[in-house]
């Protein structure tokens, strides 16, 4: 009986596998040259195939990459085996417009032909990774409460306990005084403690319910005033209702992206106005931050930089969203909104 019939490469590339494998796929040769990609390298980094085809698989790598990975190309091809390609580091492939993008890839040897190839399937890994960010943000989150409940506690079981003992030891003390300055001296000292009391509780409080007492108006001033540093960039602000304080943490959420969004169109668009908007109802908090720059380059509107997907994920871990878009006229647009 007539066994199998040797692969070829033309036949492995005609797979509907290949085409319609749900990751990028990269088929490089022994001496590091790409001889075939499917339509979803396409997808993630923009090459047509014509341009990729007998290029250095290099030429998808960023700069700092390409040496180190010809010696680990050599050392593969020396002993192909599948495996992930550095699991422990964040990888990231080069797109044709310039950009770094995020990917996890895998290798497999396969071969055809009588020779052997390296099958790098790639994916994206940016949603991983803004997910993987979030995440961590959540964590650290609640790592803070959990800090400032433990706080709590201490000033409450001790602190407090251990000054009112000391109150009723100076009243018991003012009582036997018979001489009115003393005694009077006593009174004021107790009546000081018990303000210290009323202190530590007020700090308990904010520590375990978020500190509310800074109302978003003046707080989302105080950080205008901090990121426009005597740059006289001209800024009109409406805050409403102006004396409302936000959960501490979507007030701390919403002053930081305050101030990303102020300082790119400060450092980077240029602009000479920002017309920034805080609405607060009931059950939305929504930041409008528009100024009248020289407006986002394209790809940073297709692939946000890291101060923008900051932005973004801030919305996204208090369930909310973060929409970046040009302005018209000239200039951007932030508008992000979350849910109170």
């Amino acid at each position: 009986m007539e066994g199998p019939k040797p692969l070829t490469l033309d036949a492995a590339l005609d797979s509907p596998f290949f085409n319609l494998s749900p990751d990028g796929i990269v088929v490089v040769d022994k001496n590091g040259t790409i001889v075939a990609i499917n339509k979803q390298v396409t997808e993630i980094l923009g090459y047509e195939d014509s341009e990729l085809v007998d290029q250095p698989v290099e030429t998808l790598l960023v700069d700092p990459l390409r040496k180190l990975h010809v010696s680990h190309r050599d050392g593969y091809i020396a002993s192909p085996h599948p495996r992930s390609m550095a699991a422990s580091l964040q990888l990231a492939a080069l797109h044709k417009n310039g950009d770094e993008i995020p990917v996890d890839i895998a290798l497999s040897p396969f071969d055809a032909d009588d020779q052997i190839y390296t099958i790098a399937a790639l994916r994206d890994a940016t949603v991983r990774i803004e997910a993987e960010h979030a995440i961590s943000d959540a964590d650290e989150w609640r790592a803070i409460i959990d800090d400032r409940q433990r706080i709590a506690r201490d000033l409450h079981d001790t602190i407090i306990q251990d000054i009112f003992a000391a109150g009723m030891g100076l009243q018991a003390l003012q009582r036997r005084i018979p001489e009115e300055g003393p005694r009077t001296q006593l009174g004021d000292a107790v009546s000081h403690l018990d303000s210290v009391i009323t202190r530590l509780r007020k700090v308990i409080f904010n520590l375990t319910q978020g500190d509310e007492t800074e109302s978003i108006d003046v707080a989302s001033r105080r950080v205008i005033a901090e990121a426009i540093n005597g740059s006289g960039i001209e800024i009109a602000i409406t805050v409403t209702p102006d004396d409302r304080a936000l959960p501490a943490r979507t007030q701390e959420h919403v002053l930081a992206t305050l101030q990303e969004a102020l300082s790119n169109a400060v450092r980077h668009a240029n602009a000479s106005k920002v017309d920034i908007l805080i609405e607060a109802s009931n059950s939305v908090c929504r930041l409008c931050v528009a100024d009248n720059g020289e407006g986002m380059p394209d790809a940073a509107a297709t692939r946000p930089g890291f101060g923008l997907t900051n932005m973004i994920n801030r919305a996204q871990v208090l369930g909310g969203s973060c929409d970046i878009t040009p302005r018209p006229g000239g200039g951007t647009i932030v508008e992000w909104k979350v849910p109170l």
